[in-house]
């Protein structure tokens, strides 16, 4: 089987990275501008061929042919705690540098990853219209919202919004988002609650003026899950 070649936009620490190369996947090259992110990056993969920098000064010719691009893009600008300013926020500005590569390297298909608060956000057009240009690059799309409770037996109920991509008509109608996994894990299983910490690692309406905001966009009828 033909080990597909994966380019990483916004690369972080690599959790897209994982679990595509889990599945036999190969990351040919990546791209992530914070300088601290990219060192656990290379500590998870040092055999990866990861660019540290703006992916605005990137030249797309610079980047080896590729057959998936992924992207976990940054959701500052359109999640809660980020201010919702969408593109008029720096960092959703560079939601057009995946149109571009998109444009110039023309990947089989793509795989793109931020907060639940996307598909409201601005009512919806700024959703529509990433969608549209999506579209306008030659790809078939579909979207859905998946938490990692209902979908990765994780006890947060943390939603992303998922939207894929594809050339081919024929690979967008046989593909399915996974469904529902039986929650196992339990937050003990997970965290020492008998060990208190310092109090700035806990989020709290003391600490955070937009908590009980928060508290309601994140969580099942504004309950915060201890």
């Amino acid at each position: 089987m033909k080990k597909y070649k994966v380019v990483s936009l916004f690369a972080g620490i690599g959790g897209i990275d994982l679990a595509f190369e889990q599945a036999g996947f190969n990351i040919v090259w990546g791209n992530e501008i914070d300088k601290y992110a990219t060192i656990t990056y290379r500590a998870n993969f040092p055999n990866h061929k990861l660019v540290e920098g703006d992916i605005k000064q990137v030249r797309t010719e610079e980047v080896p042919d590729f057959d998936i691009l992924i992207a976990g893009f940054p959701c500052q600008a359109f999640s809660v705690a980020g201010g919702q300013k969408g593109f008029n926020d720096e960092r959703g500005e560079v939601f057009f540098e995946i149109i571009r590569f998109l444009k110039s390297k023309k990947p089989q298909a793509f795989l793109l990853e931020n907060v639940r608060n996307l598909a409201n956000h601005n009512k919806g057009k700024t959703l529509k219209k990433m969608l549209e240009l999506l579209k306008s690059c030659g790809y078939w799309v579909k979207y859905d919202v998946l938490s990692a409770e209902t979908h990765g037996n994780i006890p947060q109920n943390r939603e992303r919004i998922f939207i894929v991509g594809f050339q081919e008509k024929k690979q967008y109608e046989s593909f399915s988002f996974p469904l529902e996994v039986p929650l196992k894990t339990q937050i003990r299983d997970l965290v020492d609650f008998q060990e208190p910490q310092e109090k700035k690692y806990y989020y709290s309406a003391d600490n955070h003026g937009y908590y009980e905001k928060l508290a309601q966009e994140i969580t099942q009828e504004g309950t915060i899950y201890q």
